[in-house]
């Protein structure tokens, strides 16, 4: 079995205690606990109960059922040792075994016995059953083993000769029953009161491993592979084809279910992403449990701390061919996955090591699950509830669109009848009711009593929607004072931070290392999720933030994007470092005959790669350039940007580090700016931008120029003065070639300024390296001090291991070293999953794609954006959008966006043509092959038709005309059909004018309006669905004005019947 760290907890084995078990591997020990309270996500009540710190090495665990001070452990040498873990005096028994060999398992039973399965040696028995039930009888009040008790010199029963048992099982409801993985073999379960000694049943497979019964239903028990991530449900009633019913027997014959079997998942739990992370050395599947108060509902972990429940239910099979005693298919009705943060990188120290199921003693209870963190914390989780979930399924759909503009609230309370209202809503006050109780110790609650309180009592809806229909929180006075969006953000942080306290901050001092950029952007991104009651104004801004960036004009305007996100600082950089690349392709900067390195990042610049679209990046269709080649064109391309020569350490390609130096810098300020800014005098300026532009200096080199910063911050900070001072000491240390590193304890630098911290490190130790990989620091300044200090194969090797973190971590600072291209969109693929910013994915990206990317999520992201305006009515804000990223698809002129495809269309109900309006009635689907005919002369149409030959037949140049506005299909000839009231053409001008009339009759008063109403109402055409007639919309609302069936005297369709008049038709 595994060994994970720190250990392994086991709640009690009997339903009547309550208490679980932890083993710590590091420290061999065993201790015994008590839930004492409540058990439920954020508060774990419990108390130790017993110690035992006296553990062998062990491979195998479990706890006694019948005597709850009793654990077998299982050894490498096959000795098995019974302790005793309750009273704290380290006593033990030793089952020994005449040829040592690993114990793969070890299980008690209800009665007393001890099932003990052993690695594989020839000509012996390796399935050994051990009777210490006598050890049951123990006196509790006395500490340790009696000293007269016997020892336990040979097993009752050998079984399973000379094969490697992987893993045991004793079924509760018959404790001589137990169920066996053999290796390479399968599943067999042996009857011990079976003379013979033969397996009962057997079930071929290679799922022998981590073996599960259900404890509510013992007909089915689970079982996994080591080298695979599925798992097998079996049916202990699979004896013979002759009692199986005959829909499980086809489904063995065709579905490819092994007899025996009852459900299989071939992936229970997701594989590691990437292969190198794949450890061969554990199995995929750590543990299987079933819950004791569900059926059918089990919870599997794997070895990357991924924790999947899975419920099950019986798959439905007709009555009539039921048959008693047969087994049964199941199927998962739901799963549900309990720590969805279990693959993050930063998550390592909270991945979940161990489990166990939660003994409630009331199905009603929402099932718990009692975790091991491999931080060594115990957490309780509560499984999804589903009854809380189904009473919003009553919600009828409707669109999205939520009329923020006309300030409709979608925040209203759900309406229900008064007399349906407490039977529907009854399961969701009972979960509410039960959902912060002790489940422990002596205030527990009667269960039973409570939820009959709960069901008979009818206060809880009127409670409920008084408390959903009470006054909301005022919005924070910043909050309502803010003009834009950013500014309304910033001012919800705040509040968030104030409320939660100083923990929370960005950068607390408290921590032992400060935080990384990257943990410092998830935190800002995701503290308003967690925060509190919000108004109903607030909570609109945090639901529809894309909508309102995209209304302030987030879109390819740079700098206006930096001001647009300016809550978020990391973003806002993003934009600068865009704006600083597109100012550097303008003009053709980036190109150098054969290549066009516009918007290429560091690492692509270094490796030298064109991504998957190469050859639009090359000139003439010319062969890529070698490396030489490269740095060739990266001269003269530095050479037109001004980038001044590479100082740093020696290299082979200094003109690939300068362009690399300068991309570092894209969209900031100048270094005259900063030194510039910086003597400005200002008491509000914080020290940490005087310790920034002092490091920028060093960074570059200029000691000098750190000094000086340094000494004209120090008028304002005074604590500056010592860094100038020291930075003044190195300078002249290195002037004269001596120089030695210092002692730097990290946990003693700055924790608060990440810049103060580098500029420490330096003057301690004078490694570049150290400030390289100091994450508090942007990756820009990262970058720009490994290009310029590290050498051509420490750089290559450093860059590929910071963008493949990165891309990992969705980390969007990575775009000064992917650049836009290939490698971002596995990044921003990261980003949107963690954070569901598909908007700043899709602007992004639409700058090179599919000019220089093809993916395909390129396009899912534009497609998820384009659908997310239209689906909020922002189509003038779609189209903008669209417009705008098909000018910036242009390749040599010509856009590569493919046109968006007809979204209005004519098809001829008498030929079924088809024609479109946008192609002016010239492309035919499903008719003619002749379309060009049908164009009209102005349109470009073939010679014949603007200079016919003599005798050439002349068309009617009025249906011609009709054929244009769309009126006549340009197939068939025919028109649209007439009025059944004026039997005119419908789509064509009226003889008797309405809207003259109208504004006769209207002079004076509100002609203008009435001309207009009886302009569209004259036009508009209005067909029957059931008899197919047309009528112009004014005289359809004259005639069923007074009448119900259709004008035509034939027909006898009630074209206006109302099956219900009452209701307010419109």
């Amino acid at each position: 079995m595994d060994r994970p760290e720190p250990g392994l907890i086991r709640w009690s084995p009997s339903a009547s205690r309550d208490s679980f078990l932890h083993i710590n591997v590091q420290h061999r020990v065993v201790q015994i606990y008590e839930p004492t309270g409540r058990a439920q996500r954020g508060r774990f009540d419990y108390r130790k109960l017993a110690k035992h710190d006296d553990l062998p090495p062990l491979t195998a665990y479990d706890w006694s059922p019948s005597h709850p001070g009793l654990v077998a452990v299982g050894t490498s040498t096959g000795v098995v040792n019974l302790l005793r873990v309750d009273d704290g005096s380290n006593a033990y028994l030793e089952l020994s075994l005449k040829m040592a060999r690993t114990c793969h398992a070890v299980a008690f039973n209800t009665t007393g016995k001890l099932a003990v399965a052993l690695d594989r040696v020839r000509s012996d028995n390796c399935l050994y059953i051990w009777d210490v039930s006598r050890l049951s009888t123990l006196d509790p009040s006395r500490s340790g083993f009696p000293s007269d008790t016997d020892p336990f010199s040979d097993p009752t029963e050998r079984l399973e000769a000379s094969v490697s048992v992987s893993s045991v099982k004793f079924f509760e409801d018959n404790p001589n029953v137990l169920v066996a993985g053999i290796k390479g073999q399968g599943l067999r379960i042996h009857d011990l009161r079976e003379q013979s000694h033969g397996a009962v049943i057997h079930f071929p497979t290679k799922n022998c491993n981590n073996l599960a019964i259900d404890y509510a239903d013992q007909n089915y028990f689970a079982s996994s592979q080591l080298d695979q991530p599925g798992i097998m449900v079996w049916d202990r009633r699979a004896t013979h084809r002759q009692d199986a019913s005959s829909p499980y027997v086809d489904a063995v014959d065709r579905d490819g279910i092994p007899w025996g079997g009852a459900l299989r998942l071939d992936r229970a739990v997701e594989m590691e992403a990437d292969p190198a992370l794949m450890d061969n050395k554990n199995s995929f599947i750590r543990s299987i449990r079933f819950c004791r108060d569900h059926p059918g509902m089990l919870a599997v972990l794997a070895r990357t701390g991924q924790l999947r429940i899975l419920s099950t239910r019986h798959e439905y099979v007709d009555s009539d061919a039921r048959i008693d005693d047969s087994p049964e298919l199941l199927e998962v009705r739901r799963s549900h996955e309990m720590d969805p943060l279990y693959g993050e990188p930063g998550h390592k120290n909270d991945k979940i090591v161990s489990f166990d199921w939660i003994t409630l003693r009331s199905p009603v209870v929402q099932p718990r699950l009692l975790v091991l963190r491999a931080s060594g914390a115990l957490e309780v989780l509560e499984k999804p509830s589903f009854t809380s979930e189904y009473p919003f399924k009553l919600i009828p759909w409707q669109a999205p669109y939520r009329g923020l503009e006309e300030g409709t609230s979608y925040h209203s309370p759900f309406d229900l009848e008064p007399s349906q209202a407490h039977g529907l809503l009854g399961p969701l006050f009972t979960e509410r009711a039960l959902s912060d109780i002790p489940l422990f110790g002596s205030e527990r609650p009667n269960i039973n009593a409570l939820v009959e309180k709960v069901i008979s009592s009818h206060t809880e809806v009127d409670e409920m929607m008084a408390e959903i229909s009470a006054e909301e929180p005022d919005s924070p006075a910043e909050f309502v004072r803010a003009a834009t969006l950013a500014e309304k953000l910033e001012a919800l942080r705040l509040v968030s931070q104030e409320t939660q306290g100083a923990k929370n901050q960005a950068n607390s001092p408290s921590g032992n290392m400060p935080s990384s950029q990257l943990q410092r952007h998830e935190k800002l991104l995701t503290e308003l999720k967690t925060m509190g009651p919000l108004s109903s104004r607030a909570q609109a801004v945090l639901d529809h933030t894309m909508l309102l960036r995209a209304r302030e004009g987030y879109l390819f305007n740079y700098t206006k994007n930096q001001k647009i996100v300016d809550d978020d600082s990391w973003l806002r950089d993003i934009w600068a470092w865009v704006a600083g690349a597109e100012e550097a392709a303008s003009d053709g900067g980036m190109i150098s005959y054969p290549i066009d390195v516009g918007y290429l990042g560091v690492q692509t610049i270094w490796t030298n790669d064109l991504g998957s679209k190469s050859q639009a990046r090359l000139s003439d269709s010319s062969p890529p350039p070698d490396r030489i080649g490269w740095e060739r064109c990266l001269n003269a391309i530095n050479k037109k940007l001004g980038v001044p020569k590479f100082d740093g350490v020696e290299t082979r390609w200094p003109h690939h580090r300068e362009l690399c130096l300068e991309m570092c810098n894209w969209g900031r300020a100048s270094d005259s700016d900063l030194e510039n800014s910086g003597s400005i005098a200002s008491l509000r300026k914080a020290s940490t931008w005087h310790t920034m532009a002092a490091a920028h200096a060093l960074f570059r080199g200029d000691t000098k120029g750190a000094i000086r910063i340094l000494k004209l911050a120090s008028t304002e900070h005074p604590e500056l003065l010592f860094v100038s001072l020291a930075l003044q000491l190195i300078g002249k240390t290195d002037d004269s070639g001596a120089k030695g590193a210092l002692d730097f304890d990290e946990r003693v630098a700055s924790k608060t300024d990440p810049y103060l911290r580098a500029i420490s490190s330096i003057i301690a130790t004078g490694d570049w390296a150290k400030i390289a990989n100091q994450r508090s620091l942007p990756l820009r300044d990262r970058v720009f001090v490994a290009v310029r200090n590290f050498s051509d194969k420490e750089l290559t090797t450093w860059l590929q291991q910071e963008t493949s973190a990165a891309i990992k971590s969705g980390d969007i600072e990575g775009i000064v070293l992917t650049g836009i291209t290939d490698p971002l969109v596995d990044l921003l693929a990261r980003y949107v999953e963690k954070f569901n910013d598909y908007q700043t994915a899709a602007l992004l990206l639409s700058i090179c794609a599919p000019r220089f990317i093809d993916d395909v999520r390129a396009a899912a992201f534009r497609s998820a954006y384009r659908a997310y305006l239209q689906r909020h009515h922002a189509f003038f804000l779609r189209a903008k959008f669209d417009v705008e990223s098909t000018k910036r698809s242009k390749h040599h002129g010509r856009p590569t966006l493919r046109p968006p495809g007809r979204q209005i269309a004519l098809r001829c109900v008498y030929c079924d043509a088809e024609t479109s309006l946008n192609a002016h009635n010239g492309t035919l689907i499903g008719g003619s092959s002749s379309a060009s005919s049908a164009l009209p002369s102005f349109m470009g149409g073939p010679p014949s038709s603007r200079a016919p030959s003599e005798g050439h037949h002349h068309g009617n140049p009025f249906t011609e005309k009709m054929t244009a506005a769309g009126i006549s299909c340009p197939n068939c000839k025919r028109h649209l059909p007439r009025c059944i009231v004026c039997l005119e053409v419908v789509g064509m001008p009226r003889s008797d004018r309405p809207e003259l009339s109208a504004a006769r009759a209207g002079a004076g008063a509100g002609a203008g309006g009435a001309d207009a109403d009886a302009r569209l109402a004259g036009r508009f055409p209005t067909f029957c669905l059931k008899c197919e007639h047309v009528l112009h919309l004014d005289h359809a609302r004259q005639w069923f004005a007074r009448h119900q069936e259709c004008p035509v005297p034939e027909c006898r369709c009630k074209c206006n019947f109302r099956a219900n008049p009452e209701l307010n038709y419109r």
